[in-house]
């Protein structure tokens, strides 16, 4: 409770244990993906030069280290503020980024940085030191010296880093058991909503309430104010019951004291004539000493408070949840032959890509002469990315739990098969058997070349359907298996830790953090 008390400066943000553990597998490949692209990025200093750019076009055995460092960076970059967005779902509570502006969205802790420190100190330390045996077995010396006396130096600061970063998952594990701690041994009783005020804002793409609760602490009546934030479909009215829990113990501990909302069977309210609140200071909504971090949290590229620009990149605002149609109002039922025809149809370009680039890293070596190891080496990895990316489709069409609550994106995998395009790509046109020979009738054109030239242009293709396809996603996952509106909402955000499975069995209805956004 003491999050949602208005002036705290935190947000609460609401998830069932499924859904946690989600946004713990997210948070974790983020960290080990970002950790390993910087070390990517840094080991292939020992490949090239960064002083001798001018050469690197030049050959094959240099370009492909300065095209690998470039992504690590980029990736890395990138991958930061997943960190961030995923974490503060880990702890529970986001920051403001904007304490006055009409549209914002929270952000992890400025402490929970650390988390991405240490993926990234950890990532360059690993990066140095592979970078420094490169440079030593090819007999640079001086390079390599230098290398490992960076790696040297980095190892205090990765090692206080990730000693920080243990510490904050350890909280976050420890709060999250405590809710578990109060549902089984807490005092339960429900709460009545009493009053509710619109602040006529949005955060995260949900509008801000304020509430007042009337319940039971300590064999007492208390009326407490709180901060909600909800989809302008469930509007709080007055009258909503309200799950609250509390330590037996400690009853008036607001650290101690659990609130969950109901939505089932419950009456909202209209969000559009709901009244702003009289007199309300919309920048006191962060307590005194509680700043709330930069936007870019991971990245250290957020803007500042007060800016007009950071309002203008606020969350868009939404009437429904991402898994639910905009001019919806309820999950519709779609016959289950056209659910699978569709989910069919989705999973059926990435399939095809990695078929077609499968056959051609095979049928290059019996087919096409003098190609070079690194060549096949890159359609190698092409074929490789295409597959996996094919397989977290597949794993969609199915309906696969794995994907749904470990929140798998189609995104990432797609970004990897474009990474690959790049190397692959650069490599074919650097190998005249491929492309020179045929395109100047001094070699043959073969079954080899055109599946090669296919499935590289069709990375184009996939990528692209990577983002129309998002909105199919979400669309189509449950489509066949409609469930009302609430009990979805319910169950991925109470903290009921049957409620999803529970779902399942009553509507064939599957849900997880993929559905969160």
């Amino acid at each position: 409770m003491s999050r949602a008390l208005p002036g705290s400066g935190r947000i609460p943000l609401p998830a069932a244990p499924v859904v946690w553990d989600g946004y713990v597998h997210k948070a974790k490949r983020a960290l080990l993906l970002v950790g390993l692209l910087w070390a990517l990025a840094v080991a292939m200093l020992g490949f090239f030069s960064p002083f001798h750019l001018g050469h690197t076009l030049d050959d094959p055995a240099l370009f492909i280290p300065a095209l690998l460092c470039v992504v690590g960076v980029v990736g890395a970059l990138a991958m930061g503020s997943e960190i961030g967005a995923n974490f503060k779902h880990v702890m529970g509570y986001g920051f403001l980024t904007e304490a006055s502006a009409p549209r914002s969205r929270t952000v992890a802790p400025h402490r929970a940085r650390r988390v991405t420190y240490a993926a990234v100190l950890g990532g360059l330390l690993l990066g140095c030191a592979a970078a420094a045996v490169v440079r030593a077995v090819s007999g640079d010396g001086l390079e390599a010296l230098l290398l490992g006396a960076l790696a040297a130096l980095l190892v205090v600061p990765t090692r206080k880093m990730v000693r920080h970063a243990r510490i904050l998952w350890r909280q976050a594990q420890d709060e999250r058991g405590l809710l578990a701690i109060l549902i089984d041994d807490g005092d339960h009783s429900v709460a009545q909503l009493v009053s509710v005020t619109s602040e006529k804002r949005w955060v995260d793409g949900m509008a801000l309430f304020h509430v007042e609760l009337a319940h039971v602490a300590g064999g007492r009546e208390e009326v407490t104010q709180l901060r909600l934030l909800s989809y302008p479909l469930w509007a709080p009215a007055e009258g909503n019951e309200y799950d609250v829990w509390t330590d037996p113990d400690r009853p008036f501990d607001k650290d101690r004291t659990l609130i969950e909302r109901r939505y089932v069977g419950q009456a909202f309210a209209d969000f559009d004539s709901a009244p702003a609140p009289v007199g309300h200071v919309p920048a006191e909504i962060i307590a005194a000493g509680e700043t709330a971090p930069n936007a870019g949290f991971g990245s250290g590229r957020g803007p500042s408070h007060g800016s007009s620009a950071s309002a203008a990149r606020g969350s868009a605002p939404r009437a429904v949840p991402p898994w639910l149609s905009r001019d919806a109002k309820a999950v519709p039922a779609v016959p289950a032959a056209q659910a699978r025809r569709n989910r069919r149809l989705l999973a059926l370009p990435p399939l095809v890509i990695a078929v077609l680039a499968v056959a051609g890293a095979v049928l290059v070596p019996p087919m096409v002469d003098a190609v070079p190891w690194w060549t096949m080496a890159a359609l190698g990895l092409y074929a490789a990315l295409t597959v996996i990316n094919a397989y977290v489709y597949w794993q969609f069409m199915v309906r696969s739990r794995w994907v749904i609550r470990s929140g798998i994106s189609f995104g990432a995998t797609e970004s990897a098969v474009f990474v690959g395009f790049f190397a692959a790509g650069f490599c074919v046109l650097g190998t005249p058997s491929l492309v020179d020979g045929p395109v100047h009738g001094t070699a043959p054109w073969t079954l080899a070349h055109y599946l090669v030239g296919t499935a590289l242009v069709g990375a184009l293709l996939v990528f692209e359907w990577a983002f129309s396809s998002t909105v199919w996603v979400l669309n189509h996952l449950n489509a066949g298996f409609p469930a009302p509106a609430e009990v979805i909402q319910e169950a991925l955000t109470g903290y009921d830790p049957d409620g999803i499975a529970r779902l399942e069995a009553d509507y064939g209805y599957r849900a997880g953090v993929l559905l969160c956004g």
